[in-house]
């Protein structure tokens, strides 16, 4: 069995606890020993006590040593990959010149977002609120980066120490808030969709409209089968997470008892890991989680464990301990629809910690760093572009061992409506790009 990291810390508490495991035994792959003698110590996390043996990290905040949320402004300094927070500015050159688990707490607890700020119009957290936006550093993994440079330098003391630290993957979610654009939708509806595209002139989609309904060709948010050729011949781990809520003005799936529909979910389900799409509405109406999460089960016969909110929406600590009363184990709502990156600077799944009990729990959050509509609607990117994006951000994910995840929907993957133009071909090409980097993992 590999020798543990002995650490020396002045400050001992959950919220230390849970950073040391994060840093040590998520993703590090190493145990760790909390010790009382400075002289055995391979880490001292302390002010005093530092030895000239030992990697010494000063702490620079009082963060890791309290309890509750209070709004505090954070010191930094530089920005982009080069960014630190909580610095020392009495650190000597070689020494670590900032507060490193105070700064990987700050980050990957979502501090910042439990109170303190202005919330856009769906009650998000902006990312203009947040700190990786002031320091200009949102497109790089800082909490890995930081324990790269941190097992480095250990490595550099004590060169017998044993890393088992996991190897970069990629992940590909999509999420289905219409399993059809036409399809199943009603006469009702249909009849009122085509009046719809008769008064804007739009006379192709009327024609796309009746050949769907009438079966004369497939529904283009049926993009299913061609997916699984791709994800088959690329071997890509895939999480579809389908909406399956009551109709209303930001939910608009069809009846969640639709036959059609449960014949593809049931199909997805023999291959792939399907997830909740938590409702717009449940954010607002907490029972509703439980009985979407009913719903998909009785569907495909499986317990329920994956969840995204629809539109991104959650709030801290509501949405988390709802989706853990509901034994959801695995969270995939960790981004921005409006920019590229590491919402919690990081890009490996990790523990959420519940700022308002002072736990960590078992609920895993996996952050994304690349979604379907940010190069197209808020960077104004080309399809070119986007494909550099992404490749820019594997590689960065892949240098620190992490896990790349991307946000796509069957509507942007059916080449229609506003995903006309190539925005196909940025998905193909991600997933092809991310499979030669893992195969050279």
């Amino acid at each position: 069995m590999n020798a543990p990291v002995k650490i020396f810390s002045t400050i001992q508490s959950n919220r230390t606890i849970y950073v040391f495991d994060l840093v040590f035994k998520q993703l590090l792959g190493i145990n760790y020993d909390l010790v009382s003698d400075t002289e055995t110590a391979h880490l001292i996390y302390s002010n005093s006590n530092q030895t000239e043996s030992s990697v010494n990290i000063p702490i620079c905040s009082e963060l890791l040593n309290s309890t509750g949320v209070e709004p505090i402004d954070i010191p930094y300094k530089y920005s982009g990959v080069e960014t630190i927070l909580f610095p020392n500015e009495n650190s000597k050159s070689g020494e670590w010149n900032f507060d490193l688990f105070s700064a990987i707490f700050y980050l990957v607890s979502r501090y910042e977002e439990y109170k303190g700020f202005e919330p856009d119009a769906h009650h998000r957290f902006p990312p203009e609120a947040s700190i990786l936006h002031k320091t200009q550093s949102f497109e790089f993994p800082l909490v890995n980066i930081w324990v790269q440079n941190l097992k480095n330098e250990l490595l550099a003391h004590w060169p017998d120490l044993k890393f088992t630290e996991p190897k970069f993957k990629s992940i590909s979610t999509i999420d289905i808030d219409s399993t059809f654009q036409y399809r199943e939708k009603g006469f009702f509806w249909s009849l009122s969709g085509i009046l719809k595209d008769i008064f804007k002139g739009d006379f192709e989609a009327v024609s796309d409209r009746l050949k769907t309904v009438f079966r004369f060709q497939k529904d283009a948010f049926d993009v299913f089968d061609e997916l699984k050729k791709l994800h088959q011949k690329n071997q890509t781990e895939v999480i579809f997470f389908w909406l399956l809520a009551d109709y209303a003005s930001f939910d608009k799936n069809i009846n969640w008892k639709n036959r059609q529909q449960a014949l593809v979910i049931k199909s997805q389900s023999e291959t792939h890991s399907i997830g909740i799409h938590p409702s717009y509405q449940s954010n607002s109406k907490k029972e509703l989680l439980n009985k979407e999460i009913l719903r998909l089960e009785t569907i495909t016969n499986q317990k329920t464990v994956k969840s995204r909110q629809h539109f991104l929406v959650h709030k801290f600590p509501d949405s988390y301990q709802n989706l853990i009363r509901c034994e959801i184990k695995e969270d995939y709502t960790m981004g921005y629809t409006s920019q590229y990156g590491f919402r919690a600077g990081i890009a490996s799944p990790f523990y959420f910690y519940d700022l308002s009990s002072e736990k960590a729990t078992d609920l895993l959050l996996y952050p994304f760093c690349s979604m379907d509509i940010t190069p197209l609607h808020y960077y104004k990117l080309t399809p070119e572009q986007a494909i550099e994006k992404n490749h820019e951000l594997l590689k960065k994910v892949k240098a620190v061992n992490g896990t790349f995840i991307s946000l796509w929907h069957n509507e942007s993957l059916s080449g229609k409506l506003r995903w006309k133009g190539g925005w196909k071909k940025v998905y193909e090409q991600l997933i092809k790009d991310a499979y030669e980097l893992t195969l050279k993992s």
